[in-house]
C-alpha cells in the first residue's frame, strides 16, 4: 500500500510538471504581426572612381578623389511592419515591409592658382545625399531555442525602390579635411532622383534576440544589407538634373550601397495553435 501511495504522488508530480511545461511553451502560435522601428548605417562600397577633372603634372589624382565618409557617420531612420508564419517553434519566414532613409556622404578638394587676380585658391565640398526607398524583405530565421529568450540568426533578400533622393553641399575655403556645417556655405536641396536606380535587390544576413510572453513577443536584431545592383544609374553619371555638376564640378562614383539595420519590434500573436 506505502508503495502504491507513493506511485500515486511521484505520478501527480509527473503530470503537474508536464502541464506546467505545456503552459510555458512561449511559441504555441504559428503566426505573428507586429511593427518594428529603428536606424540604419550606411557606406558606400567602391567599384569605381570617375571625375570631371584630369590630373596634370603639378596635381596628383588624389588631390580632388571623393574622401567617403564611415558606416556610422551616415545613419537614417526606418519603420515599417512585421508578419511572420512559423513551420516550427524554431524555424519561420519573415516579412517587414518598411520605409527606410539612407544616407551617404563624401568630401573633395580643388586647389589652384588665380593667374588673373593672383592668390591661391582653396575650395573644399562635403556632399551630402539622401535616399528615401520602400523595401520588402523576406527572411528566414532560425531560433535557438523554444524558451522565452531565443537568440535567432536569418537570412533573405529585399526587393527596393527607391521614390525620392536628395544632395546638398556645403563648402569652406580651407582643406583641413573638415567641413562644419554649421558655419559652411551651402547650396540648396536638390532633388537627386533621376540619377539613381530606381529598383535594387538586397542581399540579407543578421542576428538577433527575442522575448516571448504569452500575448505579446519583443526582438532586437540586427541586418547587413548589400545592393546587388549599383545605385547610380550609368546612363545618368554625368547628366547635371541637380544644377551641381557644372558648379561643383561633382559626378558621381560607380558603387553599392552596404547597410547596417538594427531593428527593435513588437509583435502580437495570431491565435492559430500547432
Amino acid at each position: 500500500m506505502k508503495n502504491f501511495w507513493g506511485f500515486l504522488v511521484l505520478f501527480s508530480l509527473m503530470q503537474g510538471v508536464h502541464a506546467q511545461s505545456r503552459k510555458h511553451q512561449y511559441r504555441k502560435d504559428r503566426y505573428f504581426f507586429g511593427i518594428n522601428m529603428g536606424m540604419g548605417f550606411t557606406q558606400p562600397v567602391l567599384d569605381e572612381r570617375f571625375s570631371l577633372l584630369e590630373a596634370t603634372p603639378q596635381s596628383t589624382k588624389e588631390d580632388y578623389e571623393k574622401q567617403y565618409g564611415n558606416l556610422f557617420q551616415n545613419s537614417g531612420g526606418i519603420y515599417g511592419l512585421h508578419a511572420s508564419f512559423a513551420f516550427t517553434p524554431q524555424f519561420s519566414i519573415i516579412s517587414q515591409p518598411c520605409f527606410q532613409t539612407q544616407r551617404y556622404s563624401y568630401m573633395n578638394s580643388y586647389h589652384w592658382s588665380d593667374t588673373i587676380m593672383g592668390g591661391e585658391v582653396y575650395k573644399e565640398f562635403l556632399h551630402r545625399q539622401k535616399i528615401s526607398s520602400v523595401r520588402i524583405p523576406f527572411l528566414l530565421r532560425f531560433d535557438f531555442s523554444r524558451l522565452r529568450f531565443s537568440p535567432f540568426l536569418q537570412t533573405g533578400i529585399s526587393a527596393d525602390i527607391a521614390y525620392f533622393a536628395s544632395k546638398q553641399v556645403f563648402e569652406d575655403n580651407y582643406i583641413d579635411n573638415d567641413v562644419d556645417r554649421k558655419s559652411a556655405t551651402s547650396s540648396s536641396v536638390a532633388e537627386f532622383t533621376p540619377h539613381l536606380n530606381r529598383f535594387n535587390v538586397a542581399l540579407l544576413g543578421g542576428g538577433g534576440i527575442s522575448y516571448y510572453r504569452e500575448h505579446v513577443a519583443f526582438s532586437i536584431s540586427g541586418t547587413l544589407s548589400y545592393n546587388m545592383r549599383t545605385s547610380i544609374n550609368e546612363f545618368d553619371r554625368y547628366a547635371d538634373y541637380t544644377g551641381m555638376a557644372t558648379e561643383y564640378l561633382d559626378v558621381q562614383d560607380k558603387f553599392n550601397l552596404l547597410s547596417l539595420n538594427i531593428l527593435a519590434t513588437v509583435m502580437v500573436p495570431l491565435h492559430k495553435k500547432w
